[in-house]
């Protein structure tokens, strides 16, 4: 029994929600409330804890086992990245060329795929990210998360000009 504003009762069903649904309705809550305020502090500790055990993790690897657990991780990521760029209008090879380029001037100060080549001396065929050192993917799994966000209910449209935004 749930009691209303005008004073009245009413039963309401129960619904169980997955851990997620939970975050997500903790996280986009009112924090001046009670309920909210602790589950957001909840979910702020347990990711905490989540990221000093991979920190710890990490630091028992040796270098080349570093390399290529991050380069998983970005496997990862890059596919979900991948899933909300076609999403958002990214339909194209060459659209998704342009904005994967727009990625990695994000990372890497303003220089654009080719100069990453060049700066690291690959050969065209050969990945960036396949040629990253330990260090490299831990910013790129830290902006991943953003950039994906940052298109979630956009749409991305190709005009004459480079690719532009205009929310949907």
């Amino acid at each position: 029994m749930v009691e209303l504003g005008s004073g009245a009762s009413r039963n309401l069903e129960d619904f169980h929600l997955s851990r997620y649904a939970c975050y997500l309705v903790v996280q986009n809550g009112d924090p001046s409330k009670p309920v909210i305020a602790a589950g957001q502090t909840y979910f702020a500790l347990q990711t905490r804890r989540q990221n000093c055990k991979m920190i710890k993790y990490l630091k028992s690897l040796r270098e080349d086992e570093k390399r290529l657990f991050l380069r998983n991780e970005l496997k990862e990521h890059n596919k979900h990245l991948v899933e909300t760029a076609q999403r958002a209008g990214v339909e194209t090879t060459f659209d998704f060329a342009v904005f994967q380029n727009h990625g990695y001037k994000g990372l890497y100060g303003g220089l654009d795929q080719k100069a990453i080549h060049e700066r690291k001396g690959l050969k065209k065929s050969q990945k960036i990210l396949d040629y990253m050192g330990s260090t490299e993917p831990r910013p790129t799994c830290f902006v991943l998360p953003k950039r994906k966000k940052n298109y979630v209910g956009t749409r991305l449209i190709r005009s004459n000009s480079p690719t532009k935004r205009i929310m949907t």
